[in-house]
């Protein structure tokens, strides 16, 4: 584990998206609640299936992301992992693991709501970001089905509209 000062953490958290336009006292409140970890490659960062603890937030290295065996993704400088768990207080969605040697910023569960509750700017990056790999998320289940791209206003109608009353 690395030790640094809390102005250490309040420079690496104003440089992350995440915390963007965060006053300097916002974020110096935020460093007093992580702390920063060295984590060597090949370390099992939390495990599909198992309760949430913490949010990691990636600031050198790179992870790699595992549902059921399946490399997923790769997690590098600014990424963050286990805001799902933590938001809706379900299993690890999936096993994370450092492909080589990280450098990252850990808030535990307490932390965590207290930033989502008290930094409204915070709240939406984590919402945008989650956003973001349903998004992704769609459009590989989409490219797998072989979906076409037409918009919902194309589709044929369903067939229970015809049911519906008229005025």
């Amino acid at each position: 584990m690395i030790v640094t000062t809390n102005e250490t953490r309040t420079n690496q958290l104003g440089g992350l998206e995440l915390f963007a336009g965060v006053s300097r006292e916002t974020l110096e409140l935020v460093a007093a609640r992580c702390i920063e970890v060295d984590i060597p490659a090949g370390r099992e960062l939390c495990r599909e299936g198992e309760q949430a603890r913490e949010l990691v937030v990636v600031l050198e290295g790179h992870a790699q992301v595992m549902i059921k065996g399946y490399e997923i993704a790769y997690l590098g400088p600014a990424s963050c992992f286990g805001e799902m768990a933590l938001i809706d207080g379900r299993k690890r969605a999936a096993t994370v693991t450092a492909a080589t040697q990280l450098r990252a910023l850990v808030f535990d569960a307490d932390d965590f709501h207290f930033l989502l509750r008290e930094l409204p700017s915070f709240a939406q990056r984590i919402l945008t970001m989650v956003v973001g790999r349903l998004r992704l998320a769609n459009s590989q289940l989409s490219e797998r089905a072989g979906a076409t791209n037409r918009s919902p206003s194309q589709w044929s109608p369903p067939t229970r509209s015809a049911n519906l009353p008229t005025q």
